[in-house]
């Protein structure tokens, strides 16, 4: 019957050719008797853009969530299986979750503006981290706008209320604030959700450069941001991973039939 999809997991995980940033295995997360993720095995390449797509629901947030332990900011959250971090366990006693989320920054599915000015919400982690001068300060918050697209639009404008600027340079800005961190990955749930598709284009250019210095794996809803922004592609269904591969692969030679029946609508 159509629109009704027994998802197939994938036995093994897609390996890049160099080692992958991330490995997940076995990995499932239940929100209270909720079970939103079902013994995924994926390995996330080092470089360029992994999309996570699906329909609502499907597990593929709570994957992204895992990756730097975010789920734990629910209450009833319940992790079990192995994340791998450049070899590392992300989930074995003692590691030192706010370091780990400093290498692995998130940006939500709308902009969070803190309290003040753009530059005290680009620097806000600079200041609560490690000490640093003023003048490393400055420059850190310098280029983590510039690799934003936001450093000619706010260079004159860094002591204005950030809950002023417009919604697509906020979330921008969101993404400048992890960004000065210097982490190693960037993730981002459905970054564009709130955004209109000229504010959307301006973050995917954005996101075309970040792919050439760091990892990238962001959450989309819309199948057609997956094919521009990324390159691998990752497609998840009623918890289960059903497919991942290269992007141009997955969309026009998907290996699964339910892939191909959400890419031609007959389910999303």
């Amino acid at each position: 019957m159509r629109g009704v999809v027994t998802a197939t997991r994938s036995p093994e995980p897609v390996r890049a050719a160099a080692v992958p940033v991330f490995e997940a295995r076995a990995l499932s997360v239940w929100l209270g008797e909720r079970r939103l993720l079902r013994d995924v095995t994926l390995d996330v390449p080092r470089g360029g853009v992994t999309a996570l797509m699906g329909p609502p629901g499907c597990g593929k947030t709570a994957f992204l969530r895992a990756l730097n332990r975010m789920n734990e900011c629910h209450d009833g959250a319940l992790t079990r299986g192995e994340v791998r971090f450049e070899g590392g366990d992300v989930y074995a006693p003692g590691v030192d979750v706010r370091a780990l989320r400093r290498r692995v920054g998130m940006v939500f599915r709308a902009p969070r503006m803190l309290p003040g000015t753009v530059l005290d919400n680009v620097s806000y982690g600079l200041r609560v981290g490690p000490p640093m001068g003023r003048g490393e300060r400055d420059a850190r918050v310098e280029r983590a706008l510039a690799r934003a697209g936001l450093w000619g639009e706010l260079r004159d404008r860094l002591g204005e209320p950030a809950a002023g600027l417009a919604n697509g340079a906020q979330q921008r800005l969101c993404v400048a604030r992890a960004l000065a961190l210097d982490p190693t990955v960037l993730l981002l749930d459905e970054p564009a959700a709130t955004l209109d598709p000229v504010e959307t284009a301006t973050l995917e250019e954005a996101l075309s450069t970040l792919r050439d210095e760091l990892t990238v794996v962001i959450v989309t809803h819309a199948m057609e941001q997956a094919a521009r922004v990324s390159q691998t592609t990752a497609f998840f269904h009623r918890g289960d991973l059903v497919e991942v591969g290269d992007t141009r692969d997955v969309f026009t030679r998907p290996r699964r039939e339910a892939t191909e029946d959400y890419l031609t609508g007959r389910f999303g």
